[in-house]
């Protein structure tokens, strides 16, 4: 699961230099939190470009908020099959946080790149999930599931609607444990 990440001053550069057409008042610095606005890669015309939307699908005549989107089942829910065909995104992070079992927080980076993209898809009221996938070697000590994280050379393709979600689930995406201390039982 992916429930908090955070984004750094430098992503802006990195973006403008992906070919992103993003202004700085854009970008959103800091963590980034569930119910928050948060600035995402939407493909508009064969053009990238930043838009702002709320984090978590809100599910009508409750209260529950739904903030991750399992790629296993994405076409199997009636809630995503038309996102994921129509209204795909990329979550842009420098990492994400997760809880290992004794609720210490341990953040995650890419190995190789000063930035993530984390898979999203997103709907008609412009609400955003991240789409998770089962934990790689690094992650699983600390938690069983991780944001799907698409390469920077898979971009074109991960917009491509013809091209399922499903294609992108091995990418087995480098990233390190970079704060926080992974502490296994003792008992």
């Amino acid at each position: 699961m992916c429930g908090r990440y955070y984004i750094m001053k430098q992503i802006y550069q990195v973006l403008k230099d992906m070919g992103v057409d993003v202004q700085w008042n854009q970008i959103l610095l800091g963590d980034c939190f569930p119910k928050q606005k948060i600035p995402v890669i939407v493909e508009n015309h064969g053009k990238l470009e930043i838009k702002k939307m709320q984090w978590g699908y809100r599910i009508p005549y409750t209260s529950q908020l739904i903030i991750n989107a399992r790629c296993e089942t994405l076409l199997e829910k009636k809630l995503f099959q038309k996102d994921v065909k129509e209204r795909r995104c990329l979550i842009f992070a420098k990492g994400f946080y997760e809880w290992d079992g004794h609720k210490h927080q341990v953040s995650f980076e890419s190995v190789h790149d000063p930035i993530l993209l984390m898979a999203g898809i997103y709907n008609d009221k412009e609400e955003v999930v991240i789409i998770t996938k089962n934990a790689n070697d690094v992650m699983k000590p600390v938690h069983s599931r991780m944001p799907l994280i698409i390469d920077q050379h898979d971009i074109v393709q991960w917009f491509d609607a013809s091209i399922s979600p499903y294609q992108f689930y091995d990418n087995d995406y480098p990233i390190q444990i970079v704060s926080g201390v992974y502490q296994p039982s003792l008992f």
